[in-house]
């Protein structure tokens, strides 16, 4: 259909010109690629049958825990692995400067502030923020993305990635760089998504183990978790820390809602990881309030005796809110500044007020789920266009990362089928919910670049992972039903984590795989 498409796209009136353009070229082969491997699928199905069958004997002759912790294990090790793979090192580069670990030196000192001092000639301008001014002045000798306020650097990324380095010492400081905050707290996020769809498919014995070994390579190597690796720098940590601690409230709150009875320890920890979300990136706070929200809800219609969950909920929260305000009317003289508006950046944000619209929201839509990505003919065999507006290279999710389009199934669940397995379903409308409010506010942002997606892809697929489960579960006696999901999801996870890994591969894995496939042409006689 999406082949016949691109062919007859003039008469269908999807394209009015009658030549082939990009984006019908583009088409064509998304048609003919999904085509191919439903070929290559038909033409090897005797095989593929037999190696099924093999892997679920395996998997059968072990207890089905078992199985699980052994998939488990195994996916994790291969993630921590390819994480450190795809990682940029950028402890050679000259021109690095360590936000975080400079931060947490400020702190040590007591300041609020970076050690480094704003230059004279900086401070000397009539409008420093004033980027033109700047160049024009040849004025460039400050950390990018700073903020400066009344002679002093700081920063507009939220603090829990440097109050977590407080206990190091300054000479140990001196070796933490922000790339290393990334890989740790992507790792974390890997493992918090992971265990979440891994505790809660255990207790859905229909659903395949094989399965659930797919969906933690799509949790682990999917865009942009694979390309923020990639880049490593103090955006990436700072976004990979706040959703670290957000899926990590959000499973302690799962944990919470599948129990009989509330439990206010986990109603603490779980308040907890989102204070050091908020602290970390305080554009999650409207996710965080609809998780709270539904995690504390049940609790409001239930006697005094149960009243101690909701306090272990609320205190954590009220506390962090309370850390953040004070921290920012320290700095700045307000609670509500985080300090964008003294941001030394591309936009002087004294000046610029319209950050956020909704007439944004067509545009992004447009970039982050259609932007082309450009296929070629040697490895990594595609690459990210660039988006000239925001100086970003991006493709949209659509073709990198084809799995969300089964966001279908939480949504269907949960508009047509809420009464069935509610507990399942609370959870579902805590990551669907989290994720959509997440997607909204990144929509109606008017910069566009792929990290920010990061903020709703990972609820969104373990939104999705769950209600796969449940689509086995219910399902579970008619074959045919659960074959056709079966071969659905496996061909769209191939899709995302083939994508995921070629778009991410370093210059090292670049020059090997060259190296690697025209040695193999030569053996094969092949020019």
């Amino acid at each position: 259909m999406i082949t016949l498409m691109a062919i007859f796209a003039n008469q269908l009136g999807i394209d009015n010109d009658t030549g082939w353009g990009g984006g019908r070229t583009l088409l064509l082969k998304v048609g003919l690629v999904i085509f191919l491997f439903g070929l290559m699928l038909l033409i090897f199905r005797a095989q593929l049958q037999k190696l099924q069958i093999k892997v679920r004997d395996l998997l059968h002759s072990a207890n089905r825990d078992v199985a699980i912790g052994i998939v488990f294990a195994f996916i994790a090790v291969l993630t921590a692995f390819g994480y450190n793979w795809l990682l940029r090192d950028k402890s050679d580069s000259d021109k690095i400067y360590n936000y975080y670990s400079e931060l947490a030196k400020g702190f040590r000192s007591g300041n609020l502030y970076l050690p480094e001092t704003p230059s004279p000639a900086l401070l000397a301008m009539e409008n420093p923020y004033d980027t033109a001014l700047r160049k024009q002045m040849d004025i460039e000798d400050f950390p990018w993305d700073v903020t400066l306020y009344k002679g002093r650097f700081y920063i507009y990324w939220g603090p829990t990635p440097a109050f977590l380095l407080l206990p190091f010492s300054d000479d140990f400081l001196a070796n933490i760089e922000d790339f290393h905050l990334t890989l740790v707290f992507a790792f974390g996020l890997f493992l918090y998504t992971a265990v979440t769809v891994t505790t809660l498919w255990k207790r859905l014995k229909s659903a395949p183990v094989w399965m659930l070994a797919i969906l933690l390579l799509v949790l682990g190597f999917s865009v942009p978790m694979t390309t923020m690796l990639g880049r490593g720098e103090v955006y990436e940590a700072a976004i990979f820390a706040c959703q670290f601690f957000f899926i990590g409230g959000c499973y302690w709150a799962s944990m919470s809602l599948m129990d009989a009875s509330p439990i206010p320890w986990k109603f603490a920890l779980a308040a907890l990881h989102w204070a050091f979300a908020i602290g970390a990136r305080v554009t999650i706070l409207p996710a965080v309030a609809i998780a709270a929200l539904i995690m504390c809800l049940p609790m409001l219609f239930t006697t005094q005796a149960r009243l101690k969950p909701l306090i272990a909920a609320v205190l954590p929260l009220l506390a962090g809110g309370a850390a953040l305000a004070w921290y920012n009317w320290a700095r700045f003289g307000s609670i509500f500044e985080f300090g964008i508006r003294y941001q030394l950046a591309n936009v002087d944000y004294t000046q610029f007020k319209g950050s956020f619209g909704l007439q944004y929201i067509a545009e992004n839509l447009r970039v982050y789920f259609l932007h082309p990505v450009n296929f070629q003919s040697r490895y990594p065999f595609l690459s990210m266009v660039e988006y000239t507006a925001s100086n970003d290279r991006l493709s949209g999710l659509l073709y990198i990362a084809p799995f969300i389009v089964l966001i279908f199934l939480p949504l269907y669940r949960l508009v047509f089928r809420m009464k069935e397995n509610t507990h399942y379903n609370k959870v579902l409308v805590m990551y669907t919910g989290a994720a959509m409010v997440s997607a909204i506010f990144i929509f109606t942002f008017y910069f566009i670049t792929l990290r920010y997606t990061l903020d709703f892809l990972p609820s969104t697929l373990i939104a999705i992972a769950v209600s796969l489960g449940l689509e086995y579960e219910a399902w579970k006696e008619k074959r045919f039903m659960t074959s056709g999901i079966s071969s659905l999801v496996s061909a769209l996870a191939l899709v995302n984590v083939t994508m995921g890994i070629l778009l991410a591969s370093p210059e090292s894995g670049t020059a090997f795989m060259l190296n690697f496939l025209n040695s193999a042409s030569k053996l094969l006689g092949l020019k």
